[in-house]
């Protein structure tokens, strides 16, 4: 009985801070009360306890709960921990076969994106320059604008800010107000195209790989000769894209929603 009555305060403990976590402006203990059947007592015991662990958080001037930090915290071990690669090989072999394109996998590190998986074309006439290990600047590249777009303006900025800006190719965005219109265009679609501004001869089509709090920190791309990338294409290869996308976000612990 004891083991019984133990597993139902466990339960109960994982409703009242499942419903804090979806609250926007946290809740007292009536109402907490009121939406999951509780009695107040029980909801007070148990957040009792959630508040000593850092796991619920109250005010004291208005007595509204809130959920704590340490769930966050305890977030970022979890995504840490995974092995983004071997997560999102399958999805990204899937994307190859479908596209016959080239499929990168790329993380940020400070000011830039290494590349750090990558699926070959299976046709094989023309090889990507990228190799794993090599590292390229966020705000040239498709990867890189796909994972800007997930920042607050202001954190973009700052990065503009501070990075080097250099024309690697005639195709480029060197100019700041340009470069904000990108993110916004990105931010709009979905998805972010690199128009022969990382590489001559090259058109990217990436999305960002967001976590549990809308952030990215990895992307995705499928790659070819702007040969075999008209906008055309484009328009058909997003789907694919979007759905390797979901699954691996999804996996990440990290939601999207199809636009």
């Amino acid at each position: 009985m004891a083991e019984s009555s133990s597993v139902q305060s466990l339960d109960r403990a994982f409703d009242l801070l499942e419903t804090l976590c979806r609250s926007r402006s946290g809740m007292t203990i009536g109402a907490l009360s009121a939406q999951t059947g509780l009695h107040k007592s029980t909801v007070h015991r148990l957040l009792s306890s959630m508040c000593t662990r850092g796991y619920v958080q109250r005010d004291a001037a208005t007595s509204i709960y809130r959920a704590g930090m340490r769930l966050c915290e305890l977030g970022s071990y979890i995504v840490d921990n995974l092995d983004v690669v071997e997560l999102a090989r399958a999805p990204m072999e899937q994307l190859g076969q479908e596209t016959n394109e080239t499929v990168h996998l790329v993380m940020r590190e400070e000011k830039d994106i290494v590349y750090i998986h990558k699926v070959e074309s299976g046709r094989g006439a023309i090889r990507m320059f990228s190799r794993i290990g090599m590292r390229r600047p966020l705000y040239c590249t498709g990867v890189g604008k796909a994972i800007l777009a997930t920042w607050p303006d202001s954190e973009v900025r700052a990065l503009w800010e501070s990075s080097e800006i250099q024309a690697w190719t005639e195709h480029t965005i060197v100019d700041e107000e340009a470069f904000f219109r990108e993110i916004e265009r990105v931010r709009r679609l979905g998805y972010a195209l690199d128009n022969e501004e990382n590489e001559l001869g090259v058109r990217c089509m990436a999305a960002a790989l967001p976590d549990y709090s809308g952030r990215a920190s990895y992307a995705i791309s499928v790659s070819a000769p702007i040969t075999r990338m008209s906008d055309e294409r484009i328009a058909a290869l997003r789907g694919p894209l979007l759905a390797a996308r979901d699954e691996i976000a999804s996996a990440l612990g990290g939601s999207t929603r199809r636009r």
